[in-house]
């Protein structure tokens, strides 16, 4: 969600951007003004276009997101990926009852899961294969994420991690003390997404930064 100015993009260059997107779907719309309602950090409309074809290109048969939230990413990726099953995990029971409602809306309860709990405890929960995974959960644990989700993974399967510029303060020298265990966490994430020797992988810089990675080995 859209929370401040783009901190990569120019101003102009964010406007014109934003002038290309086509009208909001309805439902994704409403939950966007809801998030906004209540503070609620989903993912930015221009990463959820992301996701959005990634997915479409991938087609993978399993999706895990790790941070539901009100269930935005999920119905993106799910209306996307026509015929995959969307685990998604979230540790608050009234966004997951709030996530719930916006499934059923959307008609997809029978294609997403939404489960309650901490994201490394259901993550290590799942022996099948992951197709596609999207990581918008806690910060300090990214990197844990990736070293759970990689064996997971089959050649060919899709990592998207949200959030990994923090704001731009990942690369700045002087880092804010409250910001400090977090940026450094976004740091070693960063570093050892793009240097795994079981990926290819890089950081994009459009919303906030996005991981992007594919298993190759």
């Amino acid at each position: 969600m859209k929370d401040a100015a783009d901190a990569i993009l120019k101003p102009e260059q964010a406007s014109y951007l934003e002038a290309l997107q086509p009208p909001r779907d309805a439902l994704l719309a409403k939950m966007e003004a809801r998030a906004a309602e209540r503070r609620y950090p989903i993912s930015d409309p221009e990463v959820a276009t992301f996701l959005s074809i990634t997915a479409r290109l991938a087609q993978p048969k399993l999706v895990v997101e790790l941070g539901t939230n009100i269930g935005y990413g999920a119905i993106v990726l799910a209306r996307a990926a026509a015929s995959a099953k969307v685990v998604t995990i979230e540790y608050r029971a009234d966004l997951c009852e709030e996530a719930r409602g916006f499934v059923a809306e959307a008609g997809l309860s029978d294609r997403i899961e939404v489960r309650q709990g901490m994201a490394l405890a259901e993550l290590e929960k799942i022996t099948q294969p992951i197709d596609m995974a999207y990581v918008d959960c806690v910060k300090e644990e990214y990197l844990q994420y990736l070293e759970l989700l990689v064996p997971r993974m089959p050649v060919g399967a899709v990592l998207i991690a949200d959030n990994v510029l923090w704001k731009g303060l990942v690369a700045r020298a002087a880092v804010p003390d409250a910001e400090r265990v977090r940026t450094e966490a976004l740091r070693a994430f960063n570093l050892a997404m793009v240097q795994h020797p079981q990926l290819t992988a890089m950081v994009l810089p459009f919303g906030d930064g996005v991981g992007y990675a594919v298993k190759t080995a």
